[in-house]
This record gives structure tokens, sequence and C-alpha cells, in this order.
């Protein structure tokens, strides 16, 4: 088991497992790490035990739209809906840009659906290769999704896109913005669980760590 500790001025102490299966606690100096592992030693297993089931998850496929399309390897990025194949190209960004192209109609189509419902308009669209996040507001504004989210069920996509429509009204994650996030998508709860398993898929899926460069 790796642990890795990391010493920060903060108040609270923060333990994590990462998609790899590092355990990262961000504490403050003087903190007792071995105490907080000891406490938390059976959520720690069962976080690593997820993820070791994970694994054989992420690596039966190319991820797209909450299924794992068969790869074939070609000169031009294609991707096959009716036969469920992904043609991955020697660049990798011109896969990327693709994935871009048909993230952007359907983030665009629940946009439509759900601003004028929640009374907001975004003033930009971006799709981005975040390694971080699964979308943002900025102050100005705009939107910015993930291209990971077209590896999602739609579900959770529109739980994403309604997440940050309702950051247009609230920049915060207050009392007020959940209530409008619950109007438009009650099992928001569900989702933000749903949506950590596929980012750890995400993570571990060895053409998804072609696509970003990672090792």
């Amino acid at each position: 088991m790796e642990v890795e500790v990391r010493r920060r001025p903060v108040r609270y102490a923060r333990l994590e497992v990462k998609p790899d299966g590092r355990i990262v606690i961000t504490a403050p100096r003087g903190f007792d790490v071995e105490k907080l592992l000891e406490k938390h030693s059976a959520w720690i297993e069962g976080k690593l035990a997820e993820i070791e089931g994970l694994k054989e998850i992420a690596n039966s496929g190319f991820p797209f739209k909450g299924e794992f399309y068969r790869v074939i390897r070609g000169t031009r990025a294609k991707v096959h809906e009716r036969f469920k194949t992904v043609t991955l190209p020697g660049d990798p960004v011109q896969m990327m840009n693709l994935l871009k192209r048909l993230l952007r109609p359907e983030v665009e189509a629940i946009i439509n659906e759900y601003g004028e419902k929640m009374n907001v308009a975004p003033s930009k669209v971006f799709i981005r290769d975040q390694r971080t996040r699964w979308g943002s507001c900025s102050p100005k504004g705009n939107l910015n999704f993930n291209v990971r989210l077209i590896a999602v069920p739609e579900e959770l996509l529109r739980y994403v896109v309604i997440h940050e429509l309702a950051h247009l009204k609230y920049m915060d994650h207050s009392r007020e913005f959940w209530e409008l996030v619950g109007k438009f998508y009650p099992d928001y709860r569900k989702a933000r669980e749903e949506l950590k398993k596929w980012w750890t898929i995400i993570e571990l899926n060895e053409y998804w760590k072609w696509l970003e460069g990672r090792p």
C-alpha cells in the first residue's frame, strides 16, 4: 500500500484514494497520519477493492457514452455507433478533436433543453481537455465541459450540464445551488457517486492514457 503524505497549512486533514491505488493524505505538520490510516482502514480497503474491480471494466474497450467500444487501428479517427467500434489513428490529437466535435452537440442540446427552464444562458460554451474536473463555470458566464464526458452515460452528462447551468445563478455550492440542481435533477447525489467511478475508469483506461499523453 503506497501512502503519500503532503504537508500543507490546511485546517483539516484530507484522505484520498487515487485511481492508481495511491493513498494521498494532505495534512498539517504534526498531524498523526498513522492514526488516520488506522481509523479509516476499512474504508481504504473498500476503495482499493473497488478500484481493482473497475480495472477490469476499464480495459474492456474504449469508453463511449457509457458503453465500451471495440478498438480498431487505422489512419483516420472514427466512431461507429451502430457497430460500436472506434478507429484510433496514430495521432491522439486527431482523435481528441473528433471526440470534442461529437460531444459539443450533445452538450448544447441539453443546454437548450434546460437553459430556458432554469432561466439561464451561458455566454460561451467550450469543450476542453481537462484533468481535474468534469466542468466549470467562469465569472463571465462561460461554461467549460471536459471532453471526458463523451465516455459517460447520457444521464450523467445531463447532470453535469445542469450542475454548471446552476452555477450561472449561484457560483458557490450553497443550499440554494443544490436546491436548484435538485429541482431539475433530483437524483444528483447518486450521479455524483457514479461520476467518481467513471473518472476512475477513464484514469485507468489504456486508450485514454494514450489520448491524454499519460504514462
